[in-house]
């Protein structure tokens, strides 16, 4: 019965609210019919955008299919109704840059190079087939990964082999070229997987070696074209990378300090790799979300580490666009260990309120339209983090600047390759 209650009058709120037209922040969505989209009901969502160049797209697990589908379309939708011409995914930087300018195609590819969820899920492949149908296209959204957790068949195989060629462009003398080779062959073993047994002398070594090699790559980010990821840039990036992969695998440093990282690769690919594109970023709401991934810090005690957005230079922090996805209630796919999880409408929760303002069950919440119904009430909740924790109104404002949600979730069908 409280739980009753406590909706209705949620429902009553939200009725009222979204009936004045003067401030009303939900907006309907329908459900796109194949071949036919007009992109008319994302209007709000693109009025809201604005001119900012980048938009965050996340996801509160890598397992919710239908969030999948909603965000091909609003990638569809942000390239031929606002302009954006860069999709950047939470995968490896090495290996989505190899794999983009190989030409090959990408749904066949993806599998072993692009993080497996997204490319073993059948509701992403869609993206895939729109990226290499426009490919030659002038001005062609290109696509790029910002994770500097290099796990790739690419990065296996061709890494090792590219930075030896790249960084004997220029003769060493012996001890140099003897000491380039012995960090190679760490590098290789690394992303072997075979470095994390290492002892004290060799990790200290891998380390040292690796801000040296930085000397070896000093040139200004000047370069254009292909050209730049085969540039001190673009490698000066994936050293930072792989010195981050090296710290977290022996636990001296926690692992949401990848984030850091991460940014750093983003940052390079918006000012020096694609400078001017507009670019939609695609992860984990741990990276992307605008206060941070991990709210209780890590597990050590450590205070909590700036995640992706937060660890942008201010500029680029005030040109993003954060648009939360997810559900009310429904089954996702745990992308650990594949397994099918349920999640059921908890009492106080936004989301199912929300989401029943459309027929279609989903609904565009622009959070700096006005104020939610709710707002003022601390029993009020959204989900977060994996679906397993929530938030109240006032965070998910500071956190998000709009929300697309679903009333049902649904399981990637995820399909290995």
């Amino acid at each position: 019965m409280r739980r009753r209650m406590c909706l209705a009058v949620l429902l009553l709120a939200c009725q009222s609210f979204v009936g004045n037209a003067a401030d009303a922040p939900v907006h309907p969505l329908r459900a796109a019919t194949p071949g036919v989209d007009d992109f008319a009901d994302l209007a709000p969502l693109g009025e809201a955008i604005g001119d900012r160049r980048i938009v965050m797209l996340d996801e509160l697990t890598h397992g919710e299919g239908n969030v999948y589908e909603a965000k091909v379309r609003t990638v569809r939708y942000l390239r031929e109704r606002k302009g954006f011409d860069l999709l950047v995914l939470e995968s490896g930087l090495f290996d989505v840059a190899r794999l983009w300018h190989s030409r090959q195609p990408l749904r066949e590819n993806a599998p072993g190079n692009i993080f497996y969820m997204y490319s073993n899920s059948a509701e992403v492949w869609p993206l895939y087939d729109y990226l290499d149908a426009q490919r030659d296209v002038p001005g062609a959204m290109q696509l790029a990964g910002f994770d500097g957790r290099l796990s790739g068949k690419l990065s296996r195989r061709q890494l090792v082999p590219q930075l030896r060629a790249y960084l004997l462009r220029h003769p060493l003398d012996a001890t140099h070229a003897q000491r380039l080779e012995r960090h190679l062959q760490q590098i290789q073993r690394l992303l072997d997987g075979q470095l994390a047994a290492a002892q004290d002398a060799v990790r200290r070594q891998f380390l040292d070696d690796a801000q040296w090699l930085d000397q070896l790559l000093p040139a200004p980010d000047n370069v254009q074209g292909a050209d730049v990821f085969n540039s001190d840039g673009f490698w000066r990036r994936i050293n930072a990378s792989l010195q981050r992969m090296a710290e977290v695998a022996w636990q001296l440093r926690p692992f949401d300090e990848h984030d850091p990282v991460m940014a750093g690769n983003l940052q390079w690919l918006l000012e020096q790799a694609y400078p001017g594109r507009k670019a939609v970023v695609w992860g984990h709401y741990a990276h992307l979300n605008r206060l941070g991934g991990y709210r209780d810090g890590h597990p050590r005690g450590m205070p909590p580490v700036d995640n992706v957005t937060r660890a942008l230079p201010a500029a680029l922090q005030a040109q993003t666009y954060v648009l939360h996805f997810a559900g009310a209630r429904g089954r996702y796919v745990d992308y650990g260990n594949q397994q099918v999880i349920d999640v059921a409408v908890k009492p106080g929760l936004l989301e199912p309120v929300l989401s029943a303002q459309s027929p279609d069950g989903a609904v565009f919440i622009d959070l700096q339209a006005g104020t939610l119904p709710g707002e003022g009430d601390s029993s009020a909740r959204l989900w977060s983090m994996d679906y397993s924790d929530t938030l109240s109104l006032p965070e998910a404002r500071q956190r998000f600047d709009g929300l697309l949600l679903l009333d049902k979730i649904t399981p990637a069908r995820y399909q290995p390759r």
